[in-house]
């Protein structure tokens, strides 16, 4: 089994609205305890009876169908194993989208989201479901919108048992393909569980549609790790790569190929060119040292650079393209790298005065595609 019990995306404002749903549900999933352990409906108690009425009409289902209780289903739940794992799911993403949406819109997108997920389940199938998860499941994949690259702390309890940090990918990616093949195997009939797999998948695609539309539109604030920002980035990487291709790497003669500069060039282009970023940085930042002329040549400028980005190594990736605007100041490319730049400066350096500085002198050179994204840093510079 493999409980999630943190992330590695920090999150500024308090969770209240997590804190206060996990508290319902836990507090309703106890009336629902008491009123199962005094009958039910069947009970003596009047009290009892009437909250046992309560539940089951707060139930989703075709048959007995209420708007109200598309919202009402949420907060119940099937048993302690049920609410258990629904609310562990919760509360690591929950506080991390939190964090992200503000403690309305995510109250919101929670409650929609699970009334989508319960809507579906209701249009196909006639059996009536309760629990929380087609709203964790959105939580979940809101979460690897706004933080695609992040890692997650697990609890793995299996014939060993441990604390692991995994991509954040892998492990909602594998809980999704499990959701998956269950409802395969349901729709077969060699799986006869009460569980609502529909409502887990819809969950999943709804949330993720939703935070990705809303991060595109601008209803959430876009950041420098979520899913928006790391599509733009690997759009940038593939235009510069292809200006970087259409030009050689060296145009040297056989006096040059002599020269102490020009072997060092080649060391370190050859370096970072073979995936040795570690070597390729120590020499490169040893030389300018001594040397802060050496120029290596634009291939492996960019290459370097993103290399030390992709480690998030930013500090050393941004110098990197500083001296590459410094040093090819007529490139074709310079806005694109002084945009890159400028947004790395803004969201991770805190050095909004540089960034300012940068999108002021090159904002000629900025293509229409990359206007709408200079405009957005500078309104971050600003706030």
């Amino acid at each position: 089994m493999l409980i999630p019990i943190g992330t590695t995306m920090e999150h500024k404002k308090q969770p209240i609205v997590t804190y206060w749903i996990i508290g319902l549900n836990v507090l309703i999933f106890a009336m629902q305890w008491a009123v199962s352990r005094g009958g039910g409906l069947t009970g003596e108690n009047e009290a009892l009876r009437f909250l046992a009425h309560l539940e089951y009409e707060g139930q989703l289902s075709k048959s007995h169908f209420h708007i109200w209780s598309l919202f009402s289903y949420q907060f119940l739940h099937a048993g302690w194993m049920h609410i258990l794992l629904n609310m562990i799911f919760l509360l690591p993403f929950g506080k991390a989208v939190e964090g992200r949406m503000g403690h309305i819109g995510f109250a919101i997108f929670y409650l929609a989201c699970g009334a989508i997920g319960g809507f579906i389940h209701t249009m196909l199938y006639d059996a009536p479901v309760v629990g929380a998860s087609g709203s964790v499941c959105a939580v979940v994949a809101a979460f690897i919108v706004l933080a695609p690259k992040t890692h997650i702390h697990v609890l793995l309890i299996f014939f060993i048992i441990g604390i692991y940090t995994i991509p954040s990918m892998l492990l909602v990616g594998f809980f999704v393909l499990l959701d998956s093949l269950n409802l395969l195997a349901s729709l077969a009939g060699h799986n006869n569980g009460t569980t609502a797999w529909v409502v887990h998948l819809v969950g999943y695609s709804g949330g993720f549609l939703f935070t990705f539309l809303a991060l595109s539109f601008g209803f959430i604030r876009s950041s420098e790790f979520d899913l928006t920002q790391v599509i733009n980035q690997f759009r940038r990487r593939r235009s510069l790569q292809k200006v970087i291709d259409a030009n050689p790497v060296f145009k040297n003669s056989v006096e040059e190929v002599a020269n102490p500069d020009f072997q060092l060039r080649t060391l370190i282009a050859q370096q970072a060119s073979t995936g040795k970023t570690d070597q390729a940085a120590k020499t490169y930042f040893d030389s300018i040292k001594t040397n802060p002329t050496l120029k290596i040549d634009p291939r492996t400028f960019h290459t370097l650079g993103s290399s030390l980005l992709e480690l998030n190594r930013i500090e050393e990736g941004v110098l990197v393209f500083e001296q590459y605007l410094k040093q090819y100041k007529e490139a074709k490319d310079r806005g694109e790298v002084a945009l890159l730049l400028a947004a790395k400066y803004t969201r991770t350096l805190q050095n909004k005065k540089r960034a300012s500085e940068l999108l002021k002198k090159y904002a000629a050179d900025f293509s229409e595609q990359h206007q709408k994204l200079a405009v957005s840093i500078q309104k971050e510079i600003t706030s």
